[in-house]
């Protein structure tokens, strides 16, 4: 590309693992045991830092979840954030317009500046965690309840497990949460078509037993942990698949057509950060945030099924953190 036509700044999103490509050593097979040469392979990060310190850009490298915005959901992503500087002023002809500019970058925080120091190719980079851009802690995250639908238009059949799947052995690996947990697994584009590690399914049931006297209700030993959100319902320990052992019973008292399904395309919308339009379970559209969002409203398409919605945002990201990670991008290509 010719230099006027490089883009000003370039945000990257991928797979926690992203940076280590190319770090891996390589045995070649063909020498004796003790002649063994290790081969470097140049990976796909080392070109791609390459590359852009070429071109003039200066980078920082993010690894960030949706946890670090105040978010309960596990998706954990690496991050790049690169800018050019002085390439957004030098495309403005305007000089009124390059002056508003420049006043606007010179009122930037310059908080996230010492994130971007220039590279050593010859070193691993630097890797910033969720502490650089003021991440919240764990035990300030919101109930799943807060991101739920308030009243599923869906079918309850298109939200149903099939009972072939929760009768299956594979079954105790659903990753089951509650409305009052506060942490949920990563969705992929297999949501619905895998059990384990495709995202969480949802409890509904009861949490606390009534007994025979009306006034009396006897409460079950919840155990509690923002960090981990395990629970202790009447009817089984709700834990993660890698904190139990398998149990081909740990099910069997579970009303699964009632008590227990998938969650809706909206509701993983919530968790992924995108600003649906119609407010979760409990909450409603104020007045200043109508205002607010009224332009950024989203909805799926009225044509789009609902496995077609667990698809598309199993490929998608985490519009809050993607949105961090450009105001960062933003506030640097202004300043500088």
């Amino acid at each position: 590309m010719e230099e006027s036509t490089l883009p000003c700044l370039i945000l990257l999103e991928n797979v926690i693992g992203f940076e280590l490509s190319g770090t891996e050593t390589q045995t070649s097979e063909e020498s004796e045991p003790d002649q063994k040469q290790q081969q470097k392979r140049r990976g796909s990060f080392q070109t791609w830092r390459e590359v852009l310190s070429k071109r003039g850009y200066r980078n920082a490298h993010f690894h960030l979840d949706p946890t670090d915005v105040g978010i309960p959901n596990a998706r954990p992503r690496h991050y790049t954030v690169a800018f050019r500087p002085g390439s957004l002023h030098s495309k403005v002809k305007d000089a009124t317009i390059s002056a508003q500019l420049k006043y606007a970058g010179s009122m930037m925080p310059t908080k996230f500046d010492n994130l971007f120091a220039e590279e050593n190719l010859e070193k691993p980079p630097t890797i910033h965690g969720p502490e650089s851009i003021g991440g919240t802690p764990t035990t300030a995250l919101p109930c799943i309840g807060d991101y739920l639908d308030a009243d599923c238009k869906l079918e309850s059949s298109l939200l149903r497990i099939p009972e072939k799947v929760w009768s299956s052995s594979s079954a105790w690996c659903f990753d089951v949460i509650t409305p009052v947990h506060h942490r949920s697994a990563c969705f992929t584009h297999s949501y619905a078509k895998f059990v384990r590690g495709t995202g969480s399914i949802l409890y509904t049931g009861p949490l606390e037993t009534e007994s025979n006297d009306s006034n009396e209700v006897v409460k079950t030993n919840r155990k509690r942990d923002r960090a981990t959100a395990f629970l202790t319902s009447t009817i089984f320990d709700l834990e993660a698949p890698d904190g139990r052992s398998f149990d081909a019973d740990w099910s069997k008292d579970i009303d699964w057509e009632n008590d227990m399904r998938y969650l809706s395309g909206t509701e993983i919308a919530r968790l992924m950060g995108f600003p649906v339009s119609e407010p979760a379970a409990g909450k409603s559209a104020s007045s200043d945030d109508a205002i607010d969002k009224s332009f950024r409203k989203f909805n799926f398409p009225s044509t789009t099924t609902v496995k077609q919605q667990w698809k598309l945002l199993g490929n998608s990201l985490n519009v809050e953190v993607a949105g961090k990670v450009a105001e960062i991008g933003i506030t640097l290509l202004f300043m500088h």
